[in-house]
């Protein structure tokens, strides 16, 4: 093969390549879209979920970890009861009060965290 063969190799890949841009490109643009929406959605049917994004993103990976296959709207569906449970659990905790002075001591109750 001589330098000029090997070089219009690379320049017929290169501009196939240029060329399958656009199409690439919409079809993400698309898809962000369209995920967009049916989160949109999901939020509007579930407003309780509000203020809560942390315990959503964090139940949806896991569905997501567990279930590859699934649609995103299958995988939303199938998040909501752990997301309601996970919303529950950590509604109580008070995160505004410290104490600077934790009882440390191994007596009696074991300390404080």
């Amino acid at each position: 093969m001589t330098p000029e063969e090997r070089e219009s190799i690379i320049n017929e890949a290169v501009e196939r390549a240029l060329l399958a841009l656009p199409d690439v490109w919409s079809n993400l643009v698309v898809d962000h879209k369209v995920m967009s929406n049916i989160t949109t959605k999901f939020y509007k049917d579930h407003s309780e979920f509000k203020g809560f994004e942390n315990a959503v993103v964090s139940v949806l990976a896991d569905i997501d970890g567990n279930y590859p296959l699934l649609s995103y709207e299958e995988k939303l569906n199938k998040a909501v009861p752990g997301i309601k449970e996970r919303i529950s659990q950590i509604r109580g905790l008070d995160v505004t009060t410290i104490n600077p002075n934790p009882d440390r001591s191994f007596t009696g109750n074991n300390g404080e965290i």
